[in-house]
């Protein structure tokens, strides 16, 4: 990494990027589904329940999530709180390409395919979930604040105070996301290498590399102790507290840490990516001919409005070891970016746990295009523009088809989820019970069919008001050790102290009476057969397209019946 060259960004770049961002991700905007913690999140905002938000988030020791999400309260609209997740994305997406020029470590092109891929990865494909915005706008300030700290050796002045005084605090403050604090030693090393190329200093020994890196350290001396201070900071002023006493607690015995880096692995890389077979027949199929379409399109407008490139001469006047010092960078990042993750057992899980590989997608795509380097000086023909069109076709197609699925799966969900809210309106009667068992005969393959009771508690505080109302989900019967059937009262639980801590107000739990009525809340498809791109597609048409009978389709999507114990 000695070649230092200053580029500056290119327009037609940053409208590309823009556009892959919007159109990889255009059904965040138009899903109206809660999710997960969505369920405890949203209803809080709903009804500006600062206390709520406040305590859950302290109790994780996270406080200032409470920040970062209250101002969405303010947002009467689902579609403009589903967009908050979509513009931290976009914001990593573009911090990611300037930051591939600043460095001058790249050419222009491989710092546009650095976040261009690092938005198409299908990894971290929670996106519709407005909870973790949190995740996504602290990963977005981290690249805003690394920008600037590599960018301060070039700024003189007032503004060099003002950029490096910017650069600390944006840092503090995105280290909400505590993973962060472990990547930031790649922000690190990247600024290093950068201060010794603008330097022009000649690094031919070890002795000489630790000399230099010590000056470094001595000369950035706020930014070499600023995760030292924020962890003593964090220990100091909050504590976790309840049964999050022990959360994102340290594992470090040698099976679990080899168990959870196999995870990451297979789920986290290998899943996400693999090409699934798919049947003509099959509403997946004419998702993966418009993704196909959709590519080509985006690969034709990418090779028309990119100009012959007149900058250092490219790839042929790079020495080898280049390539082999990039796929060093990606693969340190990449463990930066994933051992906080398996230490402390955190691993991605098909679903919402994708979440943990929020720091992956960059560092994979810093790997693909140091490998793409290796294999362009190796074999010259890639460098051919019908060779790199084929490549990048292939490539934009599968990962866009992988994101649309996993859209179209969410999609699916919400759309049962409102025709069960509409039975839920339309029968204000079934209000008077205090403990609803759900027996869900219509559950939703993939990513989307985990059910907690907060995604019904939540829907009965918002439809009928109060928080005196209990879901048993068959996830949260074993979850909260309910060991009394049905009908029994009261409901007994083996372990009254997780009830008494997550059946608070942050679920829509905060009156609720094991002792009172019971029933069973049954449902049920009426559709005879049906996928995921079948259900998410039908009800986005009726939802825009033909929105007077929209209640007529969801309710013959399903069959909601409610039973008195």
């Amino acid at each position: 990494m000695s070649d230092y060259v200053r580029r500056a960004p290119k327009l037609t770049s940053l409208v590309l990027l823009t556009v892959s961002v919007l159109c990889t991700h255009w059904m965040a905007f138009v899903n109206e589904g809660i999710f997960a913690e969505d369920a405890g999140l949203f209803s809080s905002l709903f009804f500006k329940d600062w206390n709520a938000i406040m305590n859950m988030y302290s109790s994780a020791a996270v406080p200032m999530f409470t920040y970062y999400v209250w101002p969405l309260s303010y947002i009467p609209n689902i579609f403009l709180l589903k967009s908050i997740v979509i513009f931290g994305v976009y914001i990593a997406v573009i911090f990611s390409y300037l930051i591939g020029l600043k460095c001058g470590f790249l050419t222009e092109r491989e710092s546009f395919y650095i976040a261009l891929f690092s938005n198409l990865l299908p990894l971290t494909t929670v996106t519709v979930i407005i909870t973790y915005s949190t995740y996504f706008n602290a990963y977005a300030l981290f690249l805003v604040a690394t920008y600037l700290f590599i960018s301060v050796e070039r700024i003189r002045g007032g503004l060099y105070y003002l950029a490096r005084g910017a650069s600390i605090l944006i840092y503090f403050v995105s280290f909400t996301l505590n993973s962060l604090l472990v990547l930031y030693a790649a922000a690190f090393i990247l600024a290093y290498l950068v201060y010794i190329s603008q330097a022009a200093r000649q690094v031919s020994d070890l002795r000489g590399c630790i000399s230099t890196f010590l000056s470094f350290c001595w000369s950035k001396l706020d930014f070499t102790t600023l995760p030292i201070v924020y962890w003593l900071y964090k220990g100091f002023f909050y504590q976790k507290t309840g049964l999050y006493n022990n959360y994102n607690s340290f594992y470090l015995d040698l099976p679990s840490i080899a168990s959870n880096s196999y995870r990451f692995l297979v789920d986290g890389i290998v899943w996400p990516v693999a090409i699934r077979p798919v049947a003509i027949d099959d509403w997946n199929f004419y998702v993966l001919l418009a993704a196909f379409v959709y590519s080509t399109l985006f690969i034709a407008l990418f090779f028309l409005l990119r100009t012959p490139n007149a900058e250092k001469p490219d790839i042929g006047s790079q020495r080898l070891d280049g390539s082999v010092k990039i796929i060093s960078f990606g693969l340190f990042s990449l463990l930066c970016g994933t051992l906080p993750y398996i230490v402390v057992g955190k691993s991605p899980e098909l679903g919402v746990l994708m979440r943990n590989a929020i720091l992956m997608p960059l560092p994979l795509a810093v790997i693909a295009v140091g490998v793409l380097r290796f294999l362009k000086r190796k074999a010259p023909s890639l460098q051919a523009k019908k060779t790199s069109f084929v490549l990048l076709l292939i490539a934009l197609t599968l990962f866009t088809n992988r994101w649309w699925g996993s859209y179209a799966a969410w999609q699916a969900r919400a759309a049962k989820d409102l025709a069960v809210s509409q039975y839920l309106v339309d029968n204000p009667q079934w209000s008077t019970f205090s403990n609803y068992w759900i027996t869900d005969k219509f559950p939703m393959p993939g990513e989307a069919s985990e059910y907690g009771f907060a995604d019904y508690t939540s829907k009965f505080h918002i439809i009928w008001g109060g928080q005196s109302r209990m879901a048993f989900t068959p996830e949260h019967i074993a979850f909260f050790g309910i060991d009394s059937a049905p009908g029994v009262r009261p409901v007994h639980s083996t372990n009254p102290a997780r009830i008494a801590f997550f059946c608070d107000a942050w679920a829509s739990a905060r009156d609720i009476d094991l002792s009172g009525p019971q029933a069973e809340l049954e449902i049920s498809s009426k559709k005879s057969s049906w996928d995921n791109a079948s259900l998410a597609y039908e009800y986005l048409y009726f939802r825009f397209i033909r929105p007077s009978e929209l209640k007529t389709y969801l309710g013959g999507l399903v069959s909601v019946t409610l039973r008195a114990l």
